[in-house]
């Protein structure tokens, strides 16, 4: 499979992200998702995958779990989550599309390119036996989950899961868009994700979440490696 890195995707799905396990109403927190550029590699690469190997209509839940935590950290969608991150749940095909609105009406923006070092990915076949992928590479691959009130201070804490629901063609069109933020990738950059209720400096990134969606940002930061969170990791 090939993806173009210079053309932008038309929103044509919705996504859902919803915060599991809130003391209060979790209606107005935000999930705020910090990536490494390996971890964004990673994240766009299974998300191919899972997109390669699966029909349109199959149904699956894969789990990501934080390292050092009572269940073993894994990288399951290509990135390893921070300790104090809460766990993430993707669940492929559970969203309902059926009142899709005309995108071509809202005013999203697209995301910040200034530079087109690469114009097409290629996504290879997944390694195989003891080899690791590209983006494993230095166990660099970390992300960071968090959520945030309405005034943006965080209030994570160990009771929380964040569910991310996406369906089948959103896992093409999310994963190009990623692959697109990490060719022109700039720490610090920071994207509100369009959202059905729409207000100012929302961005393609090739879903719409739905109007009973929590806030999504996606940010883009160096995050250490795997070592600096779990010194131990691999050896037990």
């Amino acid at each position: 499979m090939i993806i173009k890195l210079n053309e932008m995707v038309k929103i044509s799905e919705f996504a859902e992200i919803f915060i599991k396990g809130a003391d209060n109403e979790s209606r107005g927190l935000k999930v705020e998702l910090t990536f490494s550029k390996e971890a964004l590699i990673g994240f766009a690469t299974n998300l191919l995958w899972m997109y390669d190997d699966i029909n349109a209509e199959r149904k699956l839940h894969i789990h990501v779990d934080p390292l050092l935590g009572s269940v073993t950290g894994n990288q399951a969608l290509g990135f390893f989550l921070t300790p104090q991150s809460p766990p993430m749940i993707l669940s492929v095909n559970s969203v309902d599309s059926t009142s899709f609105p005309n995108t071509d009406l809202y005013n999203y923006q697209e995301i910040f390119i200034k530079h087109r070092f690469v114009k097409e990915f290629e996504l290879k076949e997944p390694a195989i036996d003891e080899s690791i992928e590209e983006y494993e590479l230095g166990f660099n691959n970390i992300a960071q989950a968090r959520i945030l009130d309405p005034s943006d201070a965080e209030v994570t804490n160990e009771k929380m899961q964040i569910i991310f629901n996406i369906n089948y063609n959103g896992l093409k069109d999310f994963a190009t868009m990623l692959l697109i933020w990490a060719n022109n990738y700039e720490n610090g950059l920071e994207y509100k994700i369009a959202h059905a209720e729409q207000n100012e400096k929302q961005y393609n990134m090739g879903i719409l979440l739905s109007e009973k969606s929590n806030e999504l940002i996606l940010k883009c930061d160096y995050l250490g490696c795997v070592y600096n969170y779990a010194p131990e990791f691999g050896t037990v």
